[in-house]
């Protein structure tokens, strides 16, 4: 792939649509471990430095989780030289590969989850983002807002419950595509 802006822009778009599976591909190589978006970083770095190496019309996907495999591999051997201890990796090889499997499916989930999200309120939106994509706890978030901690997860209960249902919904109605 050629390093012309078009071609970048194409190449980042890629990366950008796969991370969601990338990131569960490499859970399932380090299940339990607290690295994995550093592996996935270092992932996306490395495919940025081989972008030129990518074939445009090739599989991405399969391309990608080859690269995240051995970031994978070799995390996993520097942590465990300083003592960490993980799955065999044959037993990470057949949960990496029902990872494989089902990304379709996930990336389905993903893509419903986005569009029901886009329909939530923008408090409930920023509620949702808090709770999930912020280092702080529910209670600080609570005194920030001037609500209770308790108010808080009553109502990420029954946001959680909309988007169940929302995604089930969009689910049924839409034909699995890969």
């Amino acid at each position: 792939m050629s390093t012309k802006p078009e071609h970048q822009r194409e190449f980042i778009s890629l990366i950008t649509e796969h991370q969601a599976v990338l990131r569960a591909y490499i859970i399932s190589l380090m299940p339990g471990s607290p690295y994995t978006g550093d592996v996935l970083q270092e992932t996306n770095l490395v495919l940025w430095e081989k972008m030129d190496q990518f074939q445009p019309g090739s599989n991405f996907r399969a391309w990608a989780f080859t690269i995240a495999r051995f970031q994978s591999l070799n995390y996993r051997r520097k942590l465990e030289k300083q003592g960490a201890r993980f799955l065999s990796e044959d037993l990470a090889d057949i949960l990496a590969e029902q990872t494989i499997e089902e990304a379709p499916k996930t990336e389905r989930r993903i893509k419903a989850l986005e569009l029901c999200l886009g329909k939530l309120k923008a408090p409930d939106r920023e509620l949702i983002e808090r709770r999930y994509h912020s280092d702080k706890d529910l209670n600080t978030y609570a005194e920030e807002v001037g609500r209770t901690a308790g108010a808080l997860r009553v109502n990420l209960h029954r946001l959680r419950n909309n988007l169940r249902k929302c995604i089930t919904a969009r689910l049924r109605t839409s034909p699995l595509t890969p």
